[in-house]
Parts: C-alpha cells; sequence; structure tokens
C-alpha cells in the first residue's frame, strides 16, 4: 500500500469518528491535520511523484463528491 493510499485510509478513519462536525468543519482542519502529520512527512520525504498523482486525483475526487452533494441538496424539498 502506498503512503498516499495509507494517508487516505488514516484521513478516513479519523472522520469516520464524527457524526456531525457541526456548522463550522473548517474548524477540525487543523486537528486532523495534526493527526495525520507522520504519514504526510512520510510523503513529503519520500517525494515521490507517484504519491503526489494520488493525491490529486484523490483531491479531485472529493471536489466531484462535493458538487454532487451540495446538488443533492438543493433538490432538497426542505
Amino acid at each position: 500500500m502506498s503512503r498516499a493510499t495509507q494517508l487516505f485510509k488514516k484521513l478516513d478513519k479519523l472522520l469516520s469518528k464524527h457524526d456531525t462536525f457541526g456548522d463550522t468543519p473548517e474548524a477540525f482542519v487543523d486537528e486532523v491535520l495534526r493527526k495525520l502529520d507522520g504519514p504526510i512527512k512520510a510523503i513529503h520525504d519520500k517525494d515521490k511523484p507517484d504519491h503526489w498523482a494520488a493525491i490529486y486525483v484523490e483531491r479531485d475526487r472529493a471536489r466531484i463528491k462535493t458538487a454532487v452533494l451540495n446538488k443533492v441538496m438543493d433538490r432538497s424539498p426542505q
């Protein structure tokens, strides 16, 4: 498993521990980054192009997922 994949799995695991992020989910970013310091440092130390490519793809997936979920919420009858 690549270091990038390990980072994604740990990030997902950290986020899954919360049922809600309240009105300001951005407030969790620094806390999560601190908890991911080890895997992030490992990626920086290795500095493999494949790791960075995987991170870009994962980021783009997250953007698409956000856009889709926002559109789903826009269609909500509430």
